[in-house]
């Protein structure tokens, strides 16, 4: 059951990587956004600022939004890697930090209470992209860092109130260390979340595979490898059903190794396996697509047919007969064997049982007959 269970460490480190796409593609989302931002800022500024320095502003955040974009529509192109790529979203980080913390170097200072409100402007961006940042805390606190220097030192430079740049100045800074707290516990909290649905998803795919070689297991016949009765059983219900439902019949063969007994008592139990073994990779050599052959008990194997006639179950059968009989199953020691084969073919109102039955009765008459023959 060990085996089943993911190591903690590649699932966080599956989580980190996982986080970090998902941050890559959230980040272009809000980046083709970020022209509202300007709008707004634009439309609170356009009687209170010179025009001159709001569309300097604009004119570097334009700059400054396409180069950053640009960085992060290749990392997005060439797959999101956490490893190879992360430098370049902290870059993209920083750059939008950047072109925001300017607001206060072209905007402010010109209004007291349009300071205040683009200080609020400034708080809001940082609200937003919190969540865009939730599942790559670093470049999160990247972005904040520079946001944070860029606006502090600009409304120092431009603020003619000491006072109000230094109460502004507190206030980002009160909010950008509250916000970096809580996210990233939240950040926290989602990649335990991604990493566990990842190792979930690991888990149930290894219990689905093992599950399948477990009823794979249970099907199979652990000496020759071929379908068991448990399958052979289920196959025929199936070729049964359709029997009824389309009207198409199909046919089996009755395989009884001549003489089986005495290859067990003159070279023993191990090479009576080997003998089965090759028999069985005899027979298939023989058989069409979608013909399956399942062992019936000891020496005794069933052929299923699907939508074949009793004319052509006749001939694949006669054509197994000789391949098994024209030469040696083993070379060490040579043994080559005849096989009895009894065919049937199902019809209407009879049973799976009734068929088997038909079959091996089939087989009872080839073997008092001489063996190595088909019949009916």
């Amino acid at each position: 059951m060990s085996t089943l269970l993911p190591s903690i460490e590649s699932d966080v480190a599956v989580a980190r990587a996982t986080g970090f796409s998902e941050c890559a593609y959230a980040l272009r989302r809000a980046l083709t956004t970020t022209p509202v931002g300007w709008l707004l800022a634009v439309w609170f500024c356009w009687d209170r600022v010179p025009q001159a320095s709001i569309l300097l502003w604009l004119g570097c955040f334009l700059v400054v939004w396409a180069l950053g974009l640009r960085i992060l529509q290749g990392i997005i192109v060439a797959g999101a890697n956490l490893e190879r790529h992360a430098t370049r979203l902290h870059c993209v980080a920083g750059l939008d930090g950047f072109a925001w913390g300017l607001t206060s170097w072209f905007l402010m200072g010109h209004d007291p209470i349009l300071d205040a409100v683009l200080n609020a402007l400034l708080c809001g961006v940082i609200a937003v992209n919190a969540q865009v940042y939730a599942t790559y805390i670093p470049a999160f606190f990247r972005q904040i860092g520079v946001i944070w220097c860029v606006s502090v030192l600009g409304l120092l430079l431009h603020v003619a109130s000491r006072q109000s740049a230094m109460d502004y100045a507190a206030g980002l800074t009160v909010f950008f260390a509250l916000i970096a707290y809580y996210t990233a516990a939240i950040s926290k909290r989602l990649l335990e979340g991604i990493r566990l649905q990842g190792a979930n998803a690991l888990l149930a795919a290894r219990l689905h595979v093992a599950l399948q070689k477990v009823e794979l297991d249970a099907a199979t016949d652990a000496l020759t490898g071929q379908g068991n009765r448990r399958a052979l059983d289920e196959l025929l219900k199936q070729q049964a059903a359709f029997y009824v439902s389309s009207g198409k019949s199909f046919s089996i063969l009755m395989l009884d190794i001549d003489f089986f007994k005495s290859i067990n008592d003159g070279f023993g139990h191990m090479t009576g396996d080997d003998v089965l073994r090759a028999f069985v990779q005899r027979v298939r050599e023989y058989l069409r697509p979608g013909d399956v052959c399942a062992r019936f008990g000891g020496e005794e194997f069933v052929v299923v047919l699907p939508q074949t006639t009793f004319v052509e179950a006749r001939e694949v059968a006669e054509r197994l007969r000789l391949g098994v009989a024209q030469c040696p199953l083993l070379e060490t020691p040579r043994v080559q064997v005849t096989v009895s084969i009894g065919v049937a073919t199902l019809t209407a109102g009879q049973t799976v049982g009734e068929l088997l039955a038909t079959a091996d009765a089939a087989v009872y008459v080839a073997k008092k007959a001489g063996r190595n023959q088909v019949q009916p």
